[in-house]
């Protein structure tokens, strides 16, 4: 894949371009958020770094613009700010993604290829969504929002359901809370993360044989969460 980062530290720039590179991605690094647009009019990138804090332009400016452009390609935040009202600044701007200076590389990777797995299934052709999903002894009906454990129906709020779906299409595969809130709520809500742990509390509660120990339903660390298929 093709990625572009956009940052004026050149050790910043050193660190992400040689993790990407070493995964097998290319990467073009600029300096601020105008060389950012020169860029994507004269090529087309799969994925884009925006540093916050940059000369002449902006991330948070630079991802509008790139949005008014119609350039849907996810973008990740990088910033030393890491309070809510930033966070929420960057996600109005379009951002699909913000993490805070320092990161750890590994982290950040997990996030990149999570986010170009998404985006390629949202390009790839449409299948039908069969009606029912058979996951072990869970059985999810999408027409008529029902569950089953081992043939015993369990009750979920819409929002519950929601959230069970959307780790069920992807078993397996980790989730971001940003995906979580956005197929559970909407892209008008994903700044609002706080609310998908206590959502996922309850569908534990539900689904999981011990929720103080959950099998089914995993935490991944600073990303977000996903159904792990053995386990169901």
């Amino acid at each position: 894949m093709k990625i572009l980062l956009a940052d004026d530290e050149v050790s910043i720039q050193k660190l992400i371009s040689g993790l990407l590179e070493d995964e097998g991605h290319e990467c073009v690094c600029v300096e601020d958020g105008t060389d950012a647009l020169e860029a994507f009019e004269n090529a087309s990138f799969d994925l884009v770094i925006l540093d916050v804090m940059m000369p002449r332009m902006d991330g948070f400016a630079t991802c509008r613009e790139l949005r008014t452009r119609g350039v849907t390609v996810p973008v990740i935040f990088l910033s030393a700010k890491g309070d809510i009202v930033d966070k929420g600044i960057g996600f109005a701007a379009g951002g699909d993604d913000y993490m805070t200076k320092p990161f750890d590389p590994r982290e950040l990777l997990m996030h990149i290829e999570a986010h170009l797995r998404r985006a390629h299934m949202d390009v790839a052709p449409a299948k039908p969504e069969p009606k029912t999903l058979m996951l072990g002894r869970f059985v999810i009906d999408t027409a008529k929002h029902q569950v089953t454990k081992e043939g015993i129906s369990i009750k979920l709020t819409p929002k519950e359901f929601k959230i069970l779906l959307a780790l069920a299409r992807m078993p397996d595969t980790v989730l971001s809370k940003e995906q979580l809130i956005e197929d559970a709520w909407g892209a008008e809500f994903v700044g609002e993360t706080q609310s998908i742990t206590v959502f996922i509390k309850k569908l534990r509660n539900k689904i999981e044989d011990d929720p103080s120990d959950p099998r089914i339903i995993e935490t991944v660390w600073g990303i977000g969460y996903r159904l792990v298929e053995g386990a169901c």
